[in-house]
């Protein structure tokens, strides 16, 4: 985990500590730290999952996934103002919990749809990526796939960061089909998961 401020960092380590299904931790102010710590161990090993606080420098994100390539990147977002949600936003983390929603049950069920490889959008964030990518007046690149009208649907729930039973749910179709048309739709675009589709998708609506 990676949080500058000591008093949230003993908080989300305190947390951590009661959460039966984490069997071991480390908590650092910074990926400088983070690497200074690695390099004592000489350990070659990803952790399954680093925690990267919103009040880290805006290449946290980037630094932790060249040292653990293999890691996936939950980042805590500071507010929910525009400033702090376009930053979270251009990190292209695996999963994002608002801050303030931080609770015990809340970082674990976040940590296990991490560890399922599912994509944790909290609300504002999924706003916040839905707005930006509806509201894109940018003409698609040619090389960009065709998506059908129920594909785009298939997207536009992938956007806000629903799983593939919330998706069966919401379209109202089975889990199978579900599964079928998230796959379809990622193939397509050539995206090996669910975080790299949604960091593909916010890039396009990012260009000029």
């Amino acid at each position: 985990m990676l949080e500058p401020r000591e008093v949230l960092r003993n908080g989300l380590a305190a947390m951590l500590a009661r959460i039966g299904t984490v069997s071991s931790f480390e908590c650092h102010r910074s990926d400088g730290d983070l690497l200074l710590a690695r390099q004592a161990r000489g350990e070659e090993s990803n952790p399954d999952i680093v925690i990267v606080s919103g009040a880290s420098p805006e290449d946290a994100v980037g630094a932790v996934r060249k040292l653990f390539p293999t890691s996936r990147v939950l980042e805590l977002v500071g507010s929910a103002e525009p400033r702090d949600l376009a930053m979270a936003a251009r990190t292209h983390a695996d999963g994002y919990l608002m801050l303030h929603d931080v609770t015990e049950p809340a970082l674990h069920r976040t940590l296990q749809a991490l560890m399922r490889g599912e994509l944790p959008i909290p609300q504002p964030v999924a706003n916040y990526l839905f707005e930006r990518v509806q509201s894109t007046d940018v003409s698609p690149p040619p090389a960009q796939p065709y998506f059908s009208p129920g594909e785009r649907k298939v997207i536009d729930l992938l956007l806000e960061g629903l799983s593939n039973r919330q998706i069966a749910q919401k379209l109202g179709i089975s889990l199978h089909s579900a599964k079928r048309r998230v796959s379809a739709v990622l193939h397509k675009a050539n995206s090996p998961s669910r975080a790299h589709f949604v960091a593909q998708m916010l890039r396009d609506a990012y260009r000029d």
